[in-house]
């Protein structure tokens, strides 16, 4: 959720992100993910983005460049399998009672990845806390929750457009993307993958496609590194805004932790995890328990013991994945079925993770976490507040 007034959030937090599990996480609504395949929720027109088979293919069959500094860099990659666990971990996973509406730890597939190789660019209108840079799109392609490009009701949901120009090294998230003839509405942050951001990322207080300020997509579950058997990420977490860290309409309560840089008003749970706040899985939930059937659901669990999930969003189902669209409009073999399923974790509760510290620096700088309460506190940050936009 970005740039919540009181209002807004007052109606947030009474509502308490009450769409049904089948609506999709984040925040500016719900987008229609939540079947296996990726669910058609928009239009059925669009097509593979960029290539025939999605993405340039990397070693590790990751969504970002192989030649990325943030694999190595970034927050996204950091294993914090010997983390230490933060003083009040308990008290923070109290107030989460349990996952969206439903309870269920499900994941949504209503990301699409898009190619923007050699794509022609557009030219967004202006706004506050964005990349006023050009942002190229396929000629074909889909918004969030596939639809068309003209197609996803704006105001409903939170319409992200995702697309990766791979050899550039740049990342481009659109939110409330829409085409209106030859025109685009939206909003853009662009991320340069060939450096690294300051422990701020564009700046503290300014929001991006997610609420969180970070960056969406290093955080999904990839369609070919499951299907290949291995994440090697953290994923991102959404949860309901009556469950994050925050007092309603309040813009001076510190709810932010490295590595986000940005929050709402709309979080309602004063004890409750912080945007950025890093969740990992107890080593008691283990990938052969008999519940864990598919390959997916055992590289996930594996992923959240050696990376976790950071906490990005607000909304209702927990984990979001890569569609497999563009894959399937290649070959329709292509697909989630038999690897990943909305629901293969059903069964993992919120008391089966605990909350780690907060890292002193970025990976490779100082060591070290502030893992007491005082320490961990301390580090929050307010929600808002940003000043101007930057990029490294």
């Amino acid at each position: 959720m970005r740039r919540t007034s009181l209002l807004l959030a007052l109606l947030l937090s009474a509502a308490a992100c009450g769409k049904d599990a089948a609506s999709a996480s984040s925040s500016g609504g719900a987008s229609s993910g939540g079947s296996s395949g990726g669910a058609s929720s928009g239009g059925s027109s669009g097509g593979s983005s960029g290539g025939s088979s999605g993405l340039p293919s990397t070693p590790d069959n990751g969504l970002l460049p192989a030649g990325s500094v943030w694999r190595t860099g970034s927050e996204w990659y950091r294993d914090i399998s010997a983390a230490p666990v933060a003083e009040h971990s308990a008290q923070m996973i109290a107030a989460l009672p349990r996952w969206g509406t439903t309870g269920v730890f499900q994941v949504d597939f209503s990301f699409v990845v898009l190619d923007g190789t050699g794509a022609q660019s557009i030219t967004l209108p202006p706004g506050e806390e964005v990349d006023a840079v050009p942002m190229p799109i396929p000629d074909k392609g889909y918004v969030e929750g596939e639809y068309a490009y003209d197609a996803c009701p704006v105001g409903d949901e939170d319409c992200h457009v995702l697309v990766l120009v791979p050899g550039a090294n740049r990342l481009y998230e659109g939110y409330q993307m829409r085409r209106n003839g030859t025109s685009w509405e939206g909003s853009l942050a662009m991320w340069q993958l060939d450096k690294l951001y300051p422990r701020f990322n564009r700046g503290q207080g300014c929001t991006s496609a997610d609420a969180a300020g970070l960056a969406i997509t290093p955080g999904l579950i990839g369609y070919r590194e499951t299907k290949a058997g291995t994440i090697a990420h953290a994923l991102r977490l959404v949860m309901r805004n009556d469950f994050i860290r925050g007092q309603v309409g309040d813009r001076n309560f510190p709810n932010v932790a490295y590595p986000a840089s940005h929050g709402s008003t709309a979080g309602a749970a004063a004890t409750g995890i912080p945007y950025g706040g890093r969740l990992r899985l107890k080593a008691s939930v283990r990938e052969d328990d008999p519940r864990f059937k598919s390959t997916g659901a055992k590289a996930i669990i594996r992923a959240l013991h050696t990376y976790g999930m950071i906490l990005a969003d607000g909304g209702n189902i927990p984990l979001m994945a890569e569609s497999d669209r563009i894959y399937k409009d290649a070959d329709p073999k292509q697909t989630w079925e038999g690897t990943l399923g909305p629901r293969d974790l059903e069964g993992i509760l919120p008391t089966d993770f605990e909350v780690i510290g907060i890292p002193k620096d970025r990976p490779g700088g100082a060591a070290g976490y502030y893992s007491t309460r005082a320490e961990y506190e301390a580090d929050l940050k307010k929600p808002l507040g940003c000043v101007n936009v930057v990029q490294p």
